[in-house]
């Protein structure tokens, strides 16, 4: 079997030009098919199919033009054979063959009823009038009439009779012969018109049917290109996720490790904090144990020297009294300047920690003088003291100057009492006791004034200011 090399549509209008048989075989893929197949192939139904100059073309069940084909003439099985006249009827449709005969039997078939309608067709244009006797002329009958016997005057007669009949008889014939052929042409005519107007119709079908085809194959694309673009759109959208989902897993893991080593840090400095805080206290805690026992106090001396003594931070402020008291020589008051404080009696019972004086501190010695060169007025009358005083202050005055000059059995037992206390660890400079054996009076150019060592505890008295209005003592 040769194949139509071209289309379905240039195959149909090569089958109409040779008014042909239109054979369409329909295959599929499997073992029917390849069977099908080779019946057609064989050499009989070759030579038939080629004898009759029929167009055969082969379509695969899953191509398009089997769709367009099954839109005009429905396709019910697979593989199927189709014969199809010049005018567009099915002829033969093979479905299933038993044999290579029964199927050679089906294509014999077909082929001669495209030739039978072909013949019609032909017949029916080329159809002469029915053949007749032609009329006899009168020489003919003379001959004949010489070349016989002669007959009686009625036989003559009849002769001629029978002759006009045939005659008449003839010419009717032609008459009717001729309006048969009137009606065939016309019959002709009508069926070409008929068939220009089938033909027409099935361009027209077979336009429309291409049309939709190519509008469902462009709708098939358009939802096929909208399925692509969308499963782009998802694999993008997808694709975006996921490298989100990966950065957040990044930063989170980059968070949890820099948590981890903000923690691990954070631990080692407060570690590290608590290790030096508990270094630090201990070290205070050993410092303050080795201070608790003792009382650092420095005395500062009128004369502006100072004396340093250690003692037990349980010893009563009474030994601190008897202290600076045996090393001055004389009666003294104790203050401090911070905080302000001036030391009673009441305070002499009391311990140094109880004063808050362990584990150093700072003490005033305030001399307390036995008698005063000030006399004191109350309500603008003299007391009794104040006159003695009064009397006796020349006195006191040059026995001072007589004591300064050429010292005393008191210089010398402030002197011995000096060097006790440096003995035991208070420093002291040798002058300081003639210093202090003056300091109750002082001495201005010519005259000597004389202090009330009472008036003296008033430190407001004795506060100085700098330069920068800074109050100092």
């Amino acid at each position: 079997m040769r194949w139509f090399e071209q289309g379905i549509p240039q195959a149909i209008q090569a089958a109409k030009v040779n008014k042909s048989v239109f054979i369409v075989f329909i295959s599929g893929d499997n073992d029917k098919s390849r069977e099908m197949e080779s019946f057609l192939q064989s050499e009989e139904v070759t030579r038939l199919c080629e004898e009759s100059q029929s167009v055969a073309i082969k379509l695969l069940s899953d191509g398009n033009d089997v769709k367009f084909f099954s839109q005009i003439y429905p396709v019910v099985v697979i593989p199927s054979v189709f014969f199809i006249s010049d005018s567009g009827m099915p002829l033969e449709v093979i479905g299933e063959c038993q044999s290579e005969e029964d199927f050679l039997s089906k294509v014999k078939n077909a082929l001669q009823l495209q030739a039978q309608s072909t013949a019609s067709g032909g017949g029916t244009t080329q159809q002469p009038a029915s053949p007749a006797p032609l009329p006899s002329t009168p020489e003919t009958v003379a001959a004949s009439a010489s070349s016989q016997p002669p007959v009686s005057g009625a036989t003559a007669t009849d002769i001629t009779n029978e002759e006009l009949n045939q005659k008449e008889t003839l010419e009717e014939r032609v008459e009717k012969a001729k309006l048969l052929l009137e009606q065939k042409r016309e019959e002709k005519m009508r069926k070409e018109a008929e068939e220009a107007r089938q033909r027409e119709i099935e361009r027209r079908n077979i336009g429309q049917g291409v049309q939709k085809l190519r509008e469902k194959q462009k709708e098939m694309d358009i939802l096929e290109a909208k399925k692509e673009l969308k499963k782009e759109k998802d694999e993008e959208k997808l694709a975006r996720q996921r490298v989100k989902e990966e950065i957040e897993r990044d930063r989170l893991e980059k968070a949890a490790r820099f948590g981890k080593e903000k923690d691990a840090q954070a631990k080692a400095e407060e570690a590290l904090k608590k290790k030096r805080l508990a270094e630090q206290q201990a070290a205070e805690a050993a410092e303050l144990a080795r201070r608790s026992d003792i009382a650092r106090i420095q005395f500062r001396l009128s004369d502006g020297s100072s004396v340093t003594q250690q003692f037990p931070a349980t010893e009563k402020f009474a030994a601190v009294n008897a202290f600076i008291s045996q090393h001055t020589g004389a009666q003294v008051n104790l203050s401090m300047a911070f905080p302000r404080r001036t030391f009673t009696t009441e305070d002499l019972n009391l311990t140094l920690q109880e004063l808050q004086l362990a584990p150093s501190a700072v003490i005033l010695v305030i001399p307390r003088s036995t008698s005063t060169s000030v006399v004191r007025s109350s309500s603008g009358l003299l007391s009794v003291s104040g006159i003695t005083n009064l009397l006796l202050s020349p006195f006191f005055f040059v026995w001072k100057i007589f004591s300064s000059l050429f010292g005393s059995t008191r210089l010398a037992v402030q002197t011995s009492s000096t060097v006790q206390t440096s003995a035991r660890g208070g420093e002291r400079n040798p002058g300081s006791a003639q210093k202090r054996a003056a300091s109750s009076s002082r001495q201005e150019g010519s005259v000597r004034r004389f202090r009330n060592a009472q008036d003296d505890e008033n430190d407001e008295d004795r506060n100085t200011w700098n330069g920068n209005s800074t109050q100092q003592m």
